[in-house]
């Protein structure tokens, strides 16, 4: 049986938070929300938040760059940079079902 490769048109960015991450996040929050924010009007970011209550982590959704790409702009978070962000992962996500504005964004099974 042949396999057939389906590139993905999506990455999913997962941040792990320290401990003490909103007390961490403070200086850089407004900083950080301005370099996604950012992201969101070139089209990259289509989906951006906290993950828990009270956060523990994060995540990303990016399209239209690649993963070297993607990895440049998470490095420069100041986040990542000031150590609230120990520890991401930049990996392909597979989307099949979603929202009519993402249609494009879809892998088609």
């Amino acid at each position: 049986m042949a396999s057939t490769s389906v590139q993905a048109k999506l990455y999913a960015v997962r941040y792990e938070y320290v401990a003490d991450a909103l007390e961490k996040r403070k200086p850089y929050r407004q900083y950080h929300l301005a370099l996604i924010n950012k992201e969101s009007e070139k089209g990259n970011v289509i989906l951006a938040g906290a993950v828990g209550n009270p956060p523990t982590g994060g995540l990303l959704i990016f399209r239209n760059l690649s993963f070297d790409e993607i990895d440049q702009v998470i490095k420069k978070d100041p986040y990542v940079v000031n150590g609230v962000v120990m520890k991401y992962t930049i990996q392909p996500y597979m989307a099949v079902v979603g929202d009519s504005v993402l249609a494009n964004d879809l892998i088609k099974i």
